[in-house]
């Protein structure tokens, strides 16, 4: 009996009359299931990072589905992916399968905020860039093959695809006073209680950091499978459900993985992990909704959102490598948060690199000049972020500067240099971001109801220069 071999990246693989030996085959099946791993790990981003904001409500107190958890304490938005530094954050992960629809009455006032699935795809902005525009309304939102209510001409109706909504809120006054002032005019019940609606829980967290983050190795796939154990399968996700089923992870059995998956399991979330940072980090699409990704040809600044704000689809194919790159560094997408209206919403540039390519090495200081008439209605912030753990920088204060911010100097025509560097230039302390040495960083700068010159790309915004050279 003849053998034949061939080398190939996947290791020799021996044949016997044409066929794969049994030891290959044996080696092709765990190849096949490593492979499926890590493209499993970049399908599943969306919806572990959701996962990971669900675990921070229950960390910080949240018991039940119409809790709401507010973020504004230092510790608690650190956690979370790439946040901003100014707003409180309102969040809530109603059940449907257990409460039914639910009302989300929302009050009139500064809020910015959404209704996405489990997810991250986008059903509805709400507030002041939503239907309400700010006014405020009783929202009544629906779950998949639940019946629309007789008496929903009272509310505005949404329908979630996920048996788990996310319901987000930022609240925007800068001050903290107003901020929970606002909080405790929002309410969220289910319907079938609307005539006497329970006391309202709202937390604020506090207390130490959880990461919001995708865990790694086998937590990852943990998360998981609590997501598809409790939501509805979708057709766009039925082959990659397939993939899963040999490694352990399938709708409707217990997650009890034997030694084999386990190996497998925790070699594909190691690299899958790494494409995902390779994607986020080194985008290789080169499109947006704006056009090109690219800002402008002066500086490397780029669009920070690659995706279809509306449903995270192209003309021939849904969005998996854009999805995967932006839900690793940041959580949560809409339409107002890629304003196609001047005025409304915001707009989000991003760098992860310097002009050279090299990273943001939090030992160097930088100085970012930022031209006069910033285009946005509303306020600017630039904050820097930890590559590792795409959260604030663990400097114990505060990882973004904007011209909200008191005692921010402004030069005389109107521009503000800002700082980047592990020490304070001499006068420049309001203008200053502390990093930390041995650690890189990038930068996200936001545009609050950014206006005309922006979406002309007629507004220049420099690279970071390096003071340290």
């Amino acid at each position: 009996m003849s053998t034949d071999a061939i080398s190939t990246r996947s290791g020799d693989l021996e044949f016997s009359l044409g066929i794969p030996t049994r030891d290959t085959a044996d080696g092709l099946f765990d190849e096949i299931d490593y492979q499926r791993a890590c493209q499993a790990y970049l399908w599943a981003v969306p919806a572990v990072g959701t996962s990971g904001w669900q675990h921070a409500n229950i960390h910080y107190g949240s018991t039940g589905g119409c809790d709401m958890v507010a973020y504004r304490d230092y510790a608690a938005v650190s956690g979370i992916l790439t946040p901003n530094s100014t707003v409180a954050y309102v969040i809530a992960f109603p059940d449907l399968s257990v409460t039914g629809p639910v009302v989300w009455d929302i009050p009139p006032g500064p809020i910015g905020g959404i209704l996405m699935s489990f997810w991250q795809e986008p059903v509805s902005d709400i507030g002041l860039a939503g239907p309400d525009r700010g006014e405020g309304a009783k929202y009544l939102i629906v779950g998949p093959g639940q019946q629309v209510p007789e008496d929903a001409a009272d509310f505005r109706v949404l329908h979630s695809p996920s048996v788990m909504p996310f319901l987000g809120l930022r609240l925007l006054p800068p001050d903290t006073d107003a901020q929970k002032a606002l909080l405790g005019e929002i309410r969220l019940y289910p319907h079938a209680e609307r005539d006497n609606p329970p006391e309202q829980k709202r937390i604020w967290a506090s207390g130490d950091t959880f990461y919001q983050a995708q865990p790694e190795g086998m937590a990852y796939w943990k998360r998981l499978d609590e997501v598809v154990q409790r939501e509805v399968v979708i057709d766009r996700d039925r082959f990659f459900l397939a993939m899963l089923r040999p490694l352990g992870i399938e709708k409707g059995r217990p997650f009890l993985p034997d030694e084999r998956q386990t190996r497998l399991l925790v070699e594909g979330a190691r690299v899958g992990e790494a494409m995902a940072q390779a994607t986020t980090f080194f985008k290789r699409f080169t499109e947006c909704a704006y056009g090109p990704l690219r800002y402008r040809d002066d500086a490397h600044w780029h669009f920070t959102l690659p995706l279809n704000p509306v449903n995270q689809r192209a003309e021939h194919y849904d969005q998996l490598d854009e999805r995967a790159a932006f839900f690793f560094e940041a959580i949560s997408s809409s339409e107002a948060m890629l304003s196609m209206n001047p005025g409304v919403g915001s707009a989000y540039l991003s760098q992860y690199a310097d002009s050279a390519g090299l990273p943001f090495d939090g030992g160097t200081t930088y100085r970012l000049h930022v031209p006069p008439n910033p285009p946005a209605a509303q306020f600017w912030e630039l904050t820097c972020y930890d590559v590792t753990t795409r959260a604030f920088l663990a400097n114990g204060g505060n990882s973004g500067v904007g011209s909200n911010n008191p005692g921010l100097v402004n030069n005389s025509d109107g521009s503000v240099y800002l700082y980047i560097g592990p020490e304070a230039p001499e006068g420049s302390e309001h203008n200053w971001i502390k990093t930390v040495s041995g650690k890189a960083w990038f930068a996200y700068f936001r545009l609050f109801g950014p206006t005309q010159p922006f979406f002309d790309r007629a507004w220049p915004l420099p690279d970071f220069e390096h003071l340290d050279h």
